[in-house]
C-alpha cells in the first residue's frame, strides 16, 4: 500500500491514496456449475477509490470483503468475481449503469469485466440507473443512451440474451411511459430496437428495474408501451413504516423481509400477467451509509438465503429469471460476495439452491493471501497553511484559502462548513477548538452570534443532537473558542467528521484560523 505522509502545523494526516497492492489473479480458469435458474446479481459500481472503502473499514460489525478493499478497473478482481459467481450457480452480474446526456459515470468495473480471460463463460447486461429528473426521459436521452451502449455493450457476446435479444434493465423504465405518453414510449422503445436491428441483433429484451412499483396504472401502460418484464431492484421497506433513509433509526427482521419479498412477487407476477422477475435479497443494513437514520434488517442468515432463493424459484415466469440484490451493495449490507464474516456461505446457498449436488466443483479457490487494503484518514488538526483541506462550504459566499486561514461571508442565519472524513477515537479527545475571527457587517447588528459544532460517528448521523453550541463576538478579533464535546453524552465511538456553522448571522464577514482536536 503506497502511502503519502502531509505533515501539518499541530498534527500529522495520514492519506490513502489507492489501492496499489497488486491482487493475484485466482489459481485457474472457473469451474462452471450448471444452473436450473437463469441467476443474476446486480452489480454496484462503487468502489473504484480508497475511501470510498473508509466508511466499510471503519465499522466493526458491518460486512467486509473477503476479496480485500479492492480497486474496481483492476481485471484481477473482474476474474476473481467471474470465479467464484460461475463456481456457484450465478449466471450474470446485471451492472448497475449511470448514463446522461450521452456521458458514461462508474463504468471501471464494467470495462474491466469485459477484459477478463473468462469472460467467454459469463454473460452481462446493463441496468440503466437514470435518476435523472423524470421530465428529462424522453426520446432525445433514449437515443443519445444507444449512441454509448448498442456498438459497446450490447452487441458484445457475452451480453445476456432472451431468445437472441439482448437484455436491457431500465430503472423505473415506467418514467419514459410517463414523460412520452404511452405512444411516444413505444415509439421511442421502437427506434432503439430498430436501432439494434441495424448492429445485427434480433431485437431487444426490455425490463422495467422497479425501486418500487409505483400502481398497476404504470404496469398496464408499461406493458402497451412494450415493456417485456419487470423486476424489483429491491424492497428493504416492504411491510415497514420506514419509507427510505432520513428518519429515525429502527430494527425489523430479515425473516419479515423475505415474507415481504414472496409476497411481492406473488402481487406483481398477477398484475403484470406472468412478466415478473423475482428478486432475492441477503439483507439489508445501510448503516455505513446512513448511520442512525435507516431501517436495518436483522437476523439474516444463509439458511433464511436459501429459504427465499427456493420461493424465488417456484415464482419464477417462462424466462426462469432470478435477480439477487446484490452481489456487492457493501454500504447496504445486501451482499452475495464473499465476506470475512460469512465466506463463501451466501453463495453457497445459491449453489444448494439451483444446482445439482454432484455438479459442484472441488477445491474451489478460496480468496487470495495478499489482499489490498487501505488506511484510514486520521486528522486532529486543520490548519488551512495551503488549501481548504477538504473542508466544504454551504451557504457562503467567497469561500476561499488565504494566508492560512479559512474567509467567506454567511449568506443567511445558517451558514456551514463541512468537514472531511477523519475516523478518530472519541475517548481521545474532549475538546474541539477553534480559532476564529467575525465580523459583523454594519451598525445596528448583535454584538455577538451564535456557532455551532456538529459530529458524526460510525454508528451516528448528523444531528441536532450531535451538537453544540457557542459565543461568537463580532467585533473582528481573533478568538480561541474551546467546545467541551468530551462532556456531552453522545460524544462516544469513533469520529466520522465534524460540521461546523461559524454563525448564526447574515452577512457576517469571517476567517477561521484553524480547527483542532484537543
Amino acid at each position: 500500500m503506497r502511502m503519502t505522509l502531509v505533515l501539518l502545523a499541530g498534527g500529522l494526516m495520514t492519506m490513502a491514496l489507492a489501492q496499489d497492492r497488486d491482487l493475484p489473479q485466482p489459481p485457474g480458469p472457473p469451474q462452471p456449475v450448471e444452473s436450473e435458474a437463469l441467476v443474476g446479481a446486480y452489480y454496484f459500481p462503487g468502489w473504484s477509490h480508497a475511501d470510498r472503502w473508509h466508511c466499510i473499514k471503519a465499522m466493526d460489525d458491518v460486512l467486509h470483503p473477503l476479496l480485500g478493499y479492492y480497486r474496481e478497473g483492476d481485471t484481477a478482481v473482474a476474474d476473481w468475481h467471474i470465479k467464484w459467481a460461475l463456481e456457484h450457480g450465478v449466471d450474470f452480474f446485471a451492472f448497475d449503469y449511470y448514463s446522461h446526456q450521452g456521458s458514461e459515470m462508474l463504468e471501471e468495473a464494467l470495462r474491466a469485466m469485459l477484459e477478463s480471460e473468462s469472460i467467454d463463460q459469463f454473460r452481462f447486461c446493463l441496468n440503466w440507473c437514470n435518476h435523472q429528473p423524470p421530465e428529462t426521459q424522453d426520446a432525445e436521452e433514449l437515443r443519445r443512451f444507444g449512441d454509448v451502449v448498442i456498438d459497446a455493450y450490447l452487441t458484445h457476446p457475452s451480453y445476456l440474451r432472451i431468445d437472441g435479444r439482448p437484455v436491457l434493465m431500465i430503472l423505473s423504465g415506467y418514467s419514459f411511459v410517463r414523460t412520452l405518453g404511452v405512444n411516444g414510449a413505444r415509439a421511442a422503445f421502437d427506434e432503439l430496437e430498430a436501432r439494434c436491428r441495424e448492429a445485427g441483433l434480433p431485437g431487444l429484451y426490455l425490463v422495467s428495474c422497479e425501486g418500487h412499483i409505483s400502481g398497476v396504472e404504470d404496469i398496464e401502460r408499461g406493458i402497451e408501451a412494450g415493456i417485456d418484464a419487470f423486476c424489483l431492484y429491491n424492497y428493504p421497506y416492504a411491510g415497514s413504516p420506514v419509507t427510505g433513509p432520513g428518519g429515525e433509526y429502527l430494527e425489523m427482521s430479515y425473516e419479515h423481509l423475505i415474507e415481504q419479498g414472496r409476497g411481492l412477487w406473488e402481487h406483481w407476477a398477477d398484475h403484470t400477467g406472468g412478466r415478473f422477475w423475482p428478486t432475492v435479497m441477503p439483507g439489508w443494513d445501510r448503516r455505513p451509509w446512513t448511520k442512525d437514520q435507516d431501517l436495518r434488517r436483522v437476523g439474516s442468515t444463509p439458511e433464511l438465503f436459501e429459504q427465499s432463493l427456493v420461493w424465488a424459484q417456484e415464482a419464477m415466469n417462462d424466462d426462469q429469471v432470478v435477480m439477487i440484490e446484490a452481489w456487492n451493495e457493501w454500504g447496504e449490507g445486501s451482499v452475495l460476495e464473499p465476506s470475512i464474516e460469512w465466506g463463501f456461505d451466501y453463495l453457497e446457498a445459491v449453489r444448494r439452491a439451483f444446482c445439482e449436488t454432484g455438479d459442484w466443483p472441488e477445491g474451489v479457490a478460496p480468496a487470495p493471501e495478499e489482499r489490498p487494503d487501505v488506511d484510514l484518514p486520521r486528522t486532529d488538526r486543520w490548519s488551512f497553511n495551503y488549501d481548504p483541506e477538504g473542508w466544504q462550504p454551504i451557504r457562503l459566499e467567497g469561500f476561499r484559502q488565504s494566508w492560512g486561514a479559512l474567509e467567506a461571508v454567511s449568506t443567511g442565519p445558517d451558514p456551514q462548513l463541512s468537514g472531511p472524513k477523519s475516523y478518530l477515537p472519541c475517548d481521545q479527545y474532549s475538546v474541539v477548538e477553534i480559532r476564529m475571527r467575525a465580523e459583523a457587517p454594519e451598525e445596528g447588528t448583535p454584538e455577538a452570534g451564535r456557532g455551532e459544532v456538529f459530529w458524526a460517528t460510525t454508528m451516528g448521523g448528523l444531528s441536532g443532537e450531535r451538537a453544540m453550541s457557542f459565543d461568537v463576538p463580532l467585533d473582528g478579533q481573533w478568538h480561541v473558542h474551546a467546545i467541551p464535546v468530551g462532556e456531552h453524552p453522545l460524544w462516544s465511538g469513533t469520529l466520522e467528521h465534524l460540521r461546523l456553522d461559524p454563525v448564526d448571522v447574515a452577512e457576517v464577514r469571517f476567517q477561521v484560523d484553524y480547527i483542532a482536536l484537543r
